[in-house]
């Protein structure tokens, strides 16, 4: 549930529409096992304009971070998972959480926002904020607003939209039929509660109009979770937290979610560490021979945390936006709220127990941008990062999951490199003088934050003077600036040097 419908507005320029377009959905699954890919096609989706889907992010479609475990956004999804898979005091009922990963499907008006109760005024639902894919409905959607839409609301009791309106709306203005990208994964939960399910978690990607910067682009990852509760269940949390027998329902279901919240918050953070895994060094990262913290993160200990109770969601009631303190400022994480009685009423059949509906006091609900947290965790500056294929990022999460620990983010520099290549022969072919990591140690003391990495690259017997010859690829590049081959001749220099006279070695 991503509780910011209220998306970023983002011109697209009239360049960017296409004639007749073919949007070709497939997933990528990355398994937790072996880390195999496994490709998923979809249906193509064909359309008169697939409005503004660009090549730049296209590609991105259905690449699904949030199930890949070698990247911070898939660890923190699995962390959340199984934090509603073995935290017992989540449910007075001790049930576990079923987690449901959502496909990259288009879905239908009627999902995204009707069964939602978003207004049909709401910013959201302006083509400016939402990938649409019908044409015609966009070239229709000012006039529908300024018109019928306005006609509808007007007629609209209390504003909110029972059954009947919502399958009018479907019909009337072709709501069940036009397709959007989803904006939130929120659009998923009314297909929950239909299937009559009472508790889950579940993720998926979405889609917003947005510009693209450090903090924003226009495809990212969103998990939501919800509780329904029955009678019987409201009384067991009356006992447990104390309130008499005036309190509502509402005061009791908002404190067992505030808890239930602020407990995830606290043991995701527990997993957060500190490591001298280096992601430029080739030797560590196949050996694992790197170093985690034992000790949870200054930042970890201390969270600093507020509710904001101000904040508003059209399928929430009330509502309610968590922030963490990150470095002097406040970082809105999360939105929840007790979900609108209407959507329950709308949707939730339990086909095995048709009379369980009449139990259901109510429920509370809440969504994840697992961007913004995983940012917030990892000390990630940029959103873009999560989408590299760069080796040294993935490098840095590689069995971090398995070990129970979310690495804090080691930035890596994107000026073009200086490779050079040293190679050597041993003394004689059995001297063992030689120590490996002894090298690269000695090249990283003299080239500093400059040496990207060192890989072994080749050996080789010379039968004619009877010994062994080694070489090795050095990567140099400057964080911040670009260096000269002048500059890295210097140090290559110093470092062919200090070989010869530690290790006595000849030089080829």
């Amino acid at each position: 549930m991503k509780f910011h419908v209220e998306c970023f507005c983002a011109q697209i320029s009239p360049n960017l529409l296409p004639g007749r377009q073919t949007l070709a959905l497939t997933a990528t699954r990355i398994g937790y096992s072996g880390y195999k890919h496994t490709h998923i096609p979809f249906n193509r989706l064909y359309s008169s304009y697939n409005y503004g889907i660009i090549d730049h992010f296209s590609d991105k479609i259905a690449r699904r971070l949030d199930t890949n475990i070698l990247n911070p956004i898939g660890i923190t999804t699995q962390i959340i998972k199984d934090f509603f898979a073995s935290n017992g005091k989540i449910s007075c009922m001790n049930k576990r959480f079923e987690y449901v990963p959502f496909e990259s499907h288009p879905i239908s008006i009627t999902d995204n926002f009707d069964e939602l109760q978003v207004p049909l005024n709401h910013v959201s639902r302006s083509p400016r904020d939402t990938y649409y894919l019908s044409q015609r409905y966009i070239s229709d959607y000012y006039e529908l607003k300024a018109g019928k839409y306005a006609d509808f609301s007007r007629d609209t009791m209390d504003g909110y939209f029972d059954r009947k309106k919502i399958d009018d709306m479907g019909e009337e203005f072709n709501h069940s039929s036009y397709k959007v990208l989803p904006t939130h994964t929120t659009a998923h939960l009314p297909g929950l509660l239909r299937r009559g399910m009472t508790h889950a978690i579940y993720s998926g990607q979405v889609f917003r109009r947005d510009e693209i910067d450090s903090q924003h682009y226009p495809i990212f990852h969103q998990m939501d979770g919800f509780l329904l509760f029955s009678r019987d269940e409201l009384e067991i949390l009356r006992g447990q937290y104390g309130f008499d027998s005036d309190t509502n329902c509402e005061d009791i279901l908002m404190t067992h979610l505030k808890n239930t919240l602020d407990d995830l918050v606290n043991y995701l953070f527990g997993f957060v560490r500190t490591t001298d895994k280096d992601p430029f060094d080739i030797h560590t990262y196949h050996t694992g021979s790197h170093k985690v913290s034992t000790e949870m993160t200054k930042y970890a200990v201390n969270i600093e945390k507020k509710w904001d109770s101000t904040a508003y969601f059209p399928f929430t009631h009330p509502s309610l936006e968590l922030y963490i303190k990150n470095k002097g400022e406040w970082i809105e994480i999360l939105g929840c709220g007790i979900l609108k009685n209407i959507i329950i009423d709308n949707n939730f059949n339990d086909k095995d127990d048709s009379s369980l509906k009449n139990y259901i006091v109510g429920g509370w609900a809440f969504g994840i941008g697992l961007e913004r947290l995983a940012m917030t965790l990892c000390d990630i500056t940029d959103i873009r990062q999560f989408w590299e294929t760069d080796p040294r990022f993935y490098r840095q999460y590689e069995g971090a999951y398995e070990k129970r620990y979310l690495p804090i983010f080691k930035k890596y520099s994107k000026n073009p490199p200086v490779i050079r290549d040293i190679s050597f022969y041993l003394p004689n072919t059995n001297d063992k003088s030689f120590d490996e990591s002894q090298f690269y140690t000695m090249v990283r003391k003299i080239g500093k934050d400059y040496i990207e990495s060192i890989e072994f690259v080749s050996d080789y017997y010379n039968q004619n003077i009877k010994k062994k010859s080694l070489c090795y690829r050095v990567t140099y590049r400057g964080f911040g600036e670009n260096i000269t081959n002048e500059f890295v001749n210097t140090i290559h220099k110093s470092v062919e040097n200090d070989l010869v006279s530690q290790f006595n070695v000849e030089l080829r």
